[in-house]
């Protein structure tokens, strides 16, 4: 294989990563106002409406529309929120709000990874710590 079929071997996978990623970042250009953050737990619904939701999702109640519903074959109740236009609420503060919740209703306490690191910062694990860093916010790695 020449130097040219070498390079095309490395550049083709560089190019496919890069159209994804721009395509995610367009895809998630969606304003906050038309985006709902959904979630199932595994609670009847009956539970759910009879008491206040737990943890930070009450914390930014005011700021955002809640909706319960019954999931689909009778799985718990879907957990709907909506960022309305204008409010002060982010997307990252509702992701962690409803992971909180989850949390506490499911486990019944806020679970965090806690305690000192068992890996040595390295330059070879700098961006599996930036993901890991963010990733709280953002809801996913």
């Amino acid at each position: 294989m020449g130097r040219t079929g070498k390079a095309l071997l490395f550049a083709a996978p560089l190019a496919a990563g890069a159209a994804v990623a721009a395509a995610r970042r367009r895809r998630g250009a969606t304003p906050a106002s038309r985006r709902s953050h959904v979630l199932t737990v595994f609670r009847p619904l009956a539970e759910l409406e009879a008491t206040q939701l737990p943890g930070s999702l009450r914390e930014i109640a005011d700021g955002v529309q809640i909706t319960l519903r019954a999931a689909p074959g009778g799985r718990g109740t879907e957990i709907a929120v909506r960022i309305p236009e204008g409010s002060a609420v982010t997307d990252g503060e509702v992701r962690r709000a409803l992971r909180e919740t989850r949390s506490l209703l499911e486990a019944g306490d806020v679970l965090l990874p806690s305690g000192p690191a068992t890996t040595t910062p390295t330059w070879r694990n700098r961006p599996l710590q930036a993901a890991t860093r963010n990733g709280r916010e953002g809801g996913l790695l």
